[in-house]
């Protein structure tokens, strides 16, 4: 049976995704990416694609099965068939509309068994946020539109991995309790049961993405050398070791190991994953380790979806020269796995 074509969403009309997709086209045959197309503003495609003479071919395609097509040839476009209006740099929350349109539309391709998998590309988070939107991200959203669906499996982790890390160690995939929330509401929120799911959702990711038949999981500490038996905080003693404890019998985990030692070269090589609790716990060494090559993987959804791990880069978004290596990093990801 042949593998489905993957669809790539629009993300910020005024950011970097549209260059990103076609560069990662123009890459196709040299990485040896798999078949993918973009539901996207099929004018604002051809306006970037000339604006930096970046010289693909493109074509309208209908249906997503017609990607297959003309993959090899053409970057397929399905066009959403809208007056989109942008200027690069500057992004118009009102456009967060089709932005939305696209990632559902996404959604719904995956619903009618069309394609094989999801990649979202960059968004901006307060643009959606002044058009209603109500989620911390593109993840909390799909697993929200999964949920109403009555998927099984609807509950998500965020997970970060390399692919190329620079001190050349073992790949560093981390799972995130929290996404995005401000640093001082990041505990407000966590209790065992969450810990204790999230910890299940990225052992499970960990044996099916990755292919590990029996992970190591470590989890990172809240606070400064893992609390020092209380001195620096309790959260260790009272919310993460219970749940270790409870979890021994099921999942290899181990810890909590202090957060200022456990992403090293000699101390990762011992574990398959980190659990971290708040984002940049977990962001901050991945993008040190591999800012050019590192993806994200959203675990615990019915599908498939991974994104390039960074954003809409406004500062640089008419500038022709927006590295596109994150974006084909996840298009490999997803051929491994599908």
């Amino acid at each position: 049976m042949k593998k489905k074509p993957i669809v790539l969403t629009m993300g910020e009309p005024s950011g970097i995704a549209t260059e990103i997709a076609i560069k990662s086209w123009l890459k196709r045959k040299k990485l040896g990416l798999p078949i993918f197309f973009l539901l996207d503003d099929f004018r604002k495609v051809e306006f970037i694609n000339r604006k930096f003479n970046l010289k693909a071919k493109l074509v309208k395609i209908s249906k997503a099965k017609e990607a297959k097509k003309y993959f090899n040839e053409y970057l397929p476009v399905l066009d959403m068939k809208i007056n989109l209006k942008f200027n690069l740099g500057k992004p118009n929350y009102k456009n967060s509309q089709y932005v939305l349109r696209s990632i559902d539309g996404s959604y719904d391709l995956f619903k009618k068994g069309d394609v094989s998998g999801l990649v979202t590309l960059p968004v901006c988070k307060k643009s959606l946020k002044k058009n209603g939107f109500n989620f911390c991200g593109q993840t909390e959203y799909l697993s929200s539109l999964a949920s109403k669906d009555n998927f099984k499996n609807s509950n998500e982790i965020m997970i970060l991995s390399t692919t190329k890390p620079e001190d050349k160690g073992t790949n560093l995939i981390v799972g995130l309790i929290t996404t995005h929330v401000p640093l001082k509401d990041c505990l407000k929120n966590v209790n065992k049961k969450l810990i204790g799911e999230k910890i299940s959702l990225f052992d499970l990711s960990l044996k099916k993405f990755w292919g590990i038949k029996n992970p190591k999981i470590a989890i990172a500490s809240v606070n400064p050398h893992a609390g020092e038996g209380g001195l620096i905080g309790r959260e260790e003693i009272s919310l993460i070791k219970p749940v270790l404890k409870g979890l021994k019998d099921k999942i290899n985990v181990y810890g909590p190991l202090s957060g200022d030692s456990c992403f090293s070269k000699d101390i990762r090589k011992n574990y398959h994953g980190i659990i971290c609790f708040y984002h940049d716990q977990g962001l901050i060494p991945i993008k040190l380790l591999d800012f050019k090559h590192s993806i994200n993987v959203t675990g615990g959804l019915p599908f498939l979806r991974v994104s390039p791990d960074h954003g809409p880069a406004f500062d640089i978004a008419d500038k022709n020269c927006a590295n596109s290596e994150s974006l084909c990093a996840a298009l490999k990801f997803i051929k491994k796995n599908v």
